[in-house]
Order: C-alpha cells, then sequence, then structure tokens
C-alpha cells in the first residue's frame, strides 16, 4: 500500500507544471551560479597571471642585462662592479648587479591556489588578495591592497553555487511543500484517503519522500555537472573528498527545509498561513539571524579600518622623512652583523629605512586587525547553532577554501617567507656582493602549503553535526505534532 502511494505521489507531482518549473528554475539557477562562480575564478587566476608576467618579466630584463655585462667584463678582464640604485638604468654597470634592486624590483608573486571546488564559492575572495608580490619592501602594504572589511559577514552579494544552496534552494523546497496535507484537507479529499487502512504518518511520508528524492537527486546531479563544469584538479582526492562533504552538507541543509515543512503543515492550519509562517521561517534564519550575529560581531569586536592603515602609514612615513638619520641608524642597528666598516647612506639604504619604519608603525595595527578577526569569527562559530544558513555558510566556505582561516594560513606563510627573502638580499646588499646571474635561479621561492582536507573536515564537523542534531529534534517535533492532527475542519 505504501510502495503504492509513494508512486502515485511521485506519478502525481512529476506531471504538475508548476513543479516541473521549479526544478528547471532550480537547473537554471546551479548553472548560472556555477558559471558566475567559474568566471570569478577566471578572473582572479587571469589576474594573478598577468602579475606573475609582469614579474617575471621585470627578472628576465635584470638578468639579461646583467649577463651582458658580464660577458663585457669577463672579456676585458675586469671586475663586476655594483650599480649605485636607480628606478632605471644609469650608466654601464647595470642595475642587476647591485642585491637591494634585485630585491625590490625582482618580485617573487606569492599565490594562493584555488582548491579544486573553489568555483562553488566566491566568499570573501572578491575581496582578499590571492597573489601578493613579495619583495624587501614593506608586506603589510601589498596586503592592505585587499578591502578590509567584516571577515564573517553572512550577507551574501555575489551570485554563486553558496548563493544559490542558502538562499534560494530552501524557497524553491517550500514552493512545493508548503501545502502537502492543507490542500487535501481544503479540498476534502484527505478524509476520504485516510478512509482506506492508512495512516496520516504513512501519507505525510509519501508526500515528503517523493519531493525530496526528486529535489535530493537533482541537487546531487547538478552538483556533479557543476563539478565537471567548473571544478579544477579533477585528479585529486582532495577534490572529491571537499566535494564529498559540500553535497552532504547541501543535502542535509535541503532536508531540514523539508522537516521544517511537514511540521508546519501538521500544525494543521491552512495553505495560505503556512505558507506565511514558512517564509517568515526563512526570512528568519537566512536573512535576519545571520546578519544580527554579523553586526553582533562587529560591533563586539570593530577592526581598525582602512582609513587607519592609511594613516599609521601617512604619518610613519612623515616622520620617517623628517628623522631619515634616525630611522638608518635603527636600520644599520637591526642588522649589525653584515654592516661593512664604512657605511654607505645611499638612497637604497635609506628608503629601506623608511620603509621598515612604516612597518613597525603599521604591524600593530595589523596585529590588531587580525586579533579582531578571529574575534569575530570565533562569536560567529559560538552562535552559528541559531541558525542552519550560518552553518551552511561555514561549512560551504570552509570546504570550496575560501574562508578566513585558510587566507590567514596563507598570509602567515607569505609573511615568513619574506623574512627569507629580505634576509637572502639584505645580506648581499650590507656586504656589497655583487649580484651574478647565476644566482637568479636560486632565488628563495614561495610555495603554499596547504593544510590536509581532514583538517578541513574536522573544522565543519560541528557545523554539520549542529545541522544533524536540529534535524532529528525537528523531525521528532514534526511527528509528535502530526499525531495530533485533526482530519476533519471544525
Amino acid at each position: 500500500m505504501y510502495s503504492l502511494l509513494l508512486k502515485h505521489e511521485t506519478k502525481t507531482l512529476v506531471r504538475t507544471p508548476a513543479f516541473a518549473w521549479i526544478l528547471l528554475l532550480l537547473a537554471a539557477a546551479v548553472a548560472i551560479g556555477a558559471w558566475a562562480g567559474g568566471a570569478h575564478l577566471g578572473r582572479i587566476e587571469r589576474g594573478a597571471s598577468y602579475y606573475l608576467a609582469d614579474a617575471t618579466a621585470d627578472r628576465a630584463k635584470l638578468r639579461s642585462d646583467l649577463e651582458r655585462y658580464e660577458e663585457r667584463v669577463a672579456a676585458r678582464g675586469e671586475q663586476v662592479q655594483i650599480a649605485a640604485y636607480s628606478h632605471t638604468q644609469r650608466g654601464a654597470v647595470p642595475q642587476g648587479t647591485n642585491a637591494g634592486s634585485v630585491g625590490v624590483k625582482a618580485a617573487e608573486i606569492a599565490t594562493l591556489p584555488p582548491t579544486g571546488i573553489q568555483a562553488f564559492s566566491v566568499g570573501q575572495s572578491d575581496l582578499l588578495l590571492s597573489y601578493v608580490p613579495v619583495t624587501t619592501a614593506g608586506l603589510t602594504t601589498a596586503l592592505q591592497a585587499s578591502e578590509m572589511g567584516n571577515p564573517v559577514n553572512l550577507k551574501r552579494g555575489p551570485f554563486d553555487l553558496s548563493f544559490v544552496v542558502i538562499f534560494l534552494l530552501p524557497i524553491f523546497i517550500l514552493a512545493i511543500s508548503y501545502d502537502m496535507l492543507s490542500s487535501e484537507k481544503e479540498r476534502g479529499t484527505l478524509a476520504m484517503v485516510l478512509a482506506n487502512p492508512l495512516s496520516l504518518q504513512k501519507l505525510m511520508s509519501s508526500k515528503v519522500v517523493s519531493r525530496a528524492v526528486i529535489i535530493l537527486g537533482v541537487i546531487a546531479a547538478l552538483g556533479f555537472g557543476s563539478l565537471l563544469t567548473v571544478g579544477t584538479a579533477l585528479g585529486e582526492p582532495d577534490t572529491w573528498a571537499r566535494f564529498g562533504v559540500w553535497l552532504a552538507a547541501t543535502l542535509l541543509y535541503a532536508v531540514f527545509w523539508f522537516l521544517l515543512s511537514v511540521f508546519v503543515n501538521a500544525l494543521g492550519r491552512n495553505s495560505a498561513t503556512n505558507g506565511i509562517i514558512l517564509a517568515g521561517a526563512w526570512l528568519a534564519f537566512v536573512v535576519v539571524i545571520p546578519t544580527l550575529v554579523s553586526v553582533g560581531a562587529t560591533t563586539m569586536y570593530p577592526a581598525p579600518s582602512r582609513f587607519d592603515f592609511i594613516t599609521a602609514s601617512r604619518e610613519a612615513q612623515t616622520d620617517s622623512e623628517r628623522n631619515y638619520m634616525r630611522e638608518l641608524n635603527q636600520y644599520y642597528y637591526d642588522h649589525v652583523e653584515h654592516v661593512p666598516e664604512e657605511r654607505v647612506n645611499d638612497f637604497l639604504s635609506v628608503t629601506r629605512a623608511k620603509n621598515d619604519a612604516v612597518e613597525r608603525a603599521v604591524a600593530p595595527l595589523f596585529a590588531e586587525f587580525r586579533s579582531q578577526q578571529i574575534k569575530q569569527d570565533q562569536l560567529v562559530s559560538n552562535f552559528q547553532f541559531v541558525s542552519p544558513a550560518i552553518m551552511m555558510q561555514r561549512v560551504l566556505n570552509d570546504v570550496t577554501g575560501v574562508s578566513a582561516a585558510r587566507y590567514h594560513r596563507f598570509v602567515d606563510q607569505v609573511q615568513a617567507f619574506r623574512e627569507q627573502w629580505v634576509s637572502y638580499f639584505t645580506v648581499r646588499f650590507l656586504t656589497a656582493t655583487p649580484m651574478r646571474s647565476a644566482e637568479f635561479d636560486e632565488f628563495p621561492k614561495f610555495q603554499y602549503e596547504e593544510e590536509p582536507v581532514s583538517a578541513v573536515v574536522t573544522r565543519s564537523l560541528p557545523s554539520i553535526g549542529g545541522i544533524i542534531v536540529i534535524l532529528v529534534l525537528l523531525g521528532g517535533a514534526a511527528m509528535a505534532t502530526l499525531r495530533r492532527y485533526q482530519v476533519a475542519s471544525r
């Protein structure tokens, strides 16, 4: 009897024109979201490739000039001299001989590579730099090129798959499930159906299962198609593990909205009232609560604004210009083991000293910004269980690779690499050791060390576990409420 009822519900649902339109709109939304995410990822990769091409060309020019100079010097039997720093080539000695010049001009582009499913979610990647030029100049200024905004703001602007899943998927689900029982009751067919040896629980189950199987199957198929279309590194196990977590979380999130519809239907209200209640629930869980949590996080832990960074940088720059000899003394003091017997107060030394002064002035603000970011994220983590949308957002950000945690990991590695870069060139600059063209292949190289996917899964478990707990509680409440359902209108 139950299988017959399930087949009937499925056939009736499939033949409904409105249901077909909903599936079509869902497929279109997923397709557009995947395309938009893929296009955004393409822009990031093109920007990184252009930046890398420029840096490669600058380094190649320095090296080629140096190679020609070395050939001339060797032919004359002379010694390689060191050029004075200049923005342009002056004189016969090329800038490539000066380690200070090379350290500034031959930038290493530190790149945060995208994950295999990063096209599924834009997240904060449209605000945070995923490629940073590393030179002996200040790094904090380069990192400031990203917009200093709230990293846990859950109001999504970009249209991508995450937007479709969190905002639009619940609407599609509620549109086909808000009147599962109320419509039967309003037509007067509910009592006739239950006159057969069939319980109300089984009737509701058939309606939910028929809808959920189709919707969840479509989501899985569209998600897999999106992976094949805009996904990258499909041969890597990491990509499939991330996609598995993405799909599991998405299906659980969809089940939540189905169970919420069951609970509201079990209250015995009419279809219009059910629709209003479910629309209010969507507004509360998806928009209002995440916004309040986000505002609370930024209010309790306000981060320094971009204006604060600019002001501090300008003040430090002005002070270093006025007291450049003090900053130069500090610069030589910081590298006392490599300072020559006769200090050379050339343009590059003074510039390096001023840059270091600006970095020292801005560093506390940058550290405060990072600290406030972490506190904001922790507060959202603590309050995520009040809304499935917040839990879902955190999971999607983590598995797609656009979370604040992954970006902080990238910044930490860039900062560590810059210390290595500065050390490499500063020793040669202060000891007046001329650069050789063969050394260009030995420059330090940045390689981002990705965290194990197991760490990503572990970080996502609290959010996924929270959704599962809500499903169990909501399912129990729906079944208990359904037992008190009044079939006949009073």
